[in-house]
């Protein structure tokens, strides 16, 4: 995936995705399809019928330490202490389709509650694939930057009038209904006018740095918002929605064909993060960085370059590593992935993060092959197919509770 276009990767992304026959085309049967497996997901009699998953393996290494803050916050939370606390999720193909994060965010805030869908953008109108969870419409008034990384992973230049019609649903089985939206955008800023029936909207503007950061909250909880957005040339970086529930927020961005080494200057993409200043930020690299003709000193390179920049901006902020799922290259077991793995968790060790071992869990070494003979993996033998992103987020799921609540049971 190293020297394909990104319109390349969306394309050939799309066409795997669904090319399993159990997945129809239809989206409301696909949604059904989806919701019903994920009760699945939650049935012990289900996982155990994967005897190449090492379930016993399956919880964060390094995190006692790592993210003691972290869980600290946690508990706070579950003890009504604390309203909220946020993730923010960076990874590559694997994520920007939706399903990994979408099934954890599902579990993990039926857990911890449930604080909103976080972070969206309108993908679709980027010329790329998004998650299925909410849709945008737009008629004309945005055309995608490629310059540019923003926190979200792409940005969109809006002309004054741009307009987009934006619905979320419950495809996760989880509420995404909304009660406050916010904007990120460049100067002079996009203006958020939301238009509801029957009540008034408080607006709200901030100026961070360069940026405004721009919210509209109401007291009716919504799934479907018009916004006009209104202002001069201006770039669009980050929607996120939020209700007034304490709980979790799962902030996801995925981006076709990144690595480390396609982001770690991209200084848009941390300083936004800082502006998220999230409690938690999961990094889910590496798949692509292994592809190729790889060399070892220029990934650990690449990957000591992006954690610098991102430590600038988040200095405290407790990092997990997601080890990159198994997978091939030229038509065998990539052995390229266990040298990334073992720098990663090197580089983990030295700075203090945490990691979770996806590919040790899924089954090691070409496990891929075990997952498509359930259906689970794409005929490329690199990417997955819905079902299988949905199996590894609800692993990464369980992985994140007992390692939580191993942590709460030593510190009670």
């Amino acid at each position: 995936m190293l020297n394909i276009s990104s319109a390349e990767v969306d394309e050939d992304f799309q066409e795997d995705l669904f090319s399993e026959e159990e997945y129809p085309s239809d989206m409301d049967t696909l949604e059904e399809f989806i919701q019903s497996y994920y009760l699945l997901l939650d049935s012990e009699a289900y996982l155990e019928q994967f005897k190449f998953i090492h379930p016993e393996k399956n919880r964060f290494e390094g995190d006692t330490k790592a993210l003691k803050g972290f869980y600290e916050k946690l508990l706070e939370l579950r003890s009504g202490l604390r309203n909220k606390v946020s993730i923010f999720q960076l990874g590559d193909s694997h994520i920007q389709s939706g399903y990994f994060s979408g099934t954890a965010r599902a579990s993990l805030q039926k857990y911890y509650g449930n604080a909103g869908r976080g972070l969206v953008f309108p993908l679709r109108v980027a010329g790329t694939n998004q998650p299925d969870d909410y849709r945008f419409n737009s008629a004309s008034g945005f055309g995608r930057i490629n310059s540019e990384r923003g926190i979200c992973g792409y940005v969109l230049a809006a002309g004054e009038g741009a307009k987009l019609d934006l619905q979320t649903n419950n495809f996760y089985g989880n509420d995404n209904s909304f009660t406050k939206l916010s904007v990120i955008s460049s100067l002079p800023g996009l203006k958020a006018v939301v238009k509801l029936d029957s009540e008034p909207v408080e607006n709200f503007d901030l100026k961070l740095g360069e940026y405004y950061f721009s919210s509209a909250s109401w007291k009716q909880p919504t799934r479907s918002v018009e916004l006009s957005l209104k202002g001069e040339y201006s770039r669009l970086y980050a929607m996120m929605l939020e209700n007034e529930q304490p709980g979790l927020l799962l902030h996801s961005t995925g981006i076709n064909g990144a690595g480390f080494y396609t982001l770690h200057d991209q200084s848009l993409l941390f300083q936004q993060i800082g502006m998220l200043n999230p409690d938690l930020i999961v990094i889910s690299l590496g798949t692509n960085d292994a592809q190729g003709n790889y060399r070892n000193n220029v990934f650990e390179a690449n990957l000591k370059s992006f954690m610098t920049n991102l430590r600038k901006t988040n200095p405290q902020t407790p990092v997990l590593f997601t080890l990159p799922p198994d997978s091939h290259k030229r038509g065998k077991h990539n052995s390229d992935l266990g040298k990334v793995m073992k720098s990663i968790i090197s580089y983990a060790k030295e700075h203090n993060c945490a990691w979770w071992d996806l590919s040790e869990v899924m089954g090691g070494n070409s496990s891929v092959q075990k997952w498509r003979s359930q259906q689970m993996a794409s005929k490329d033998l690199l990417h997955y197919t819905p079902k299988g992103y949905m199996l590894q987020g609800y692993l990464f799921y369980q992985a994140f509770v007992k390692s939580y609540k191993s942590f709460s049971e030593q510190n009670r």
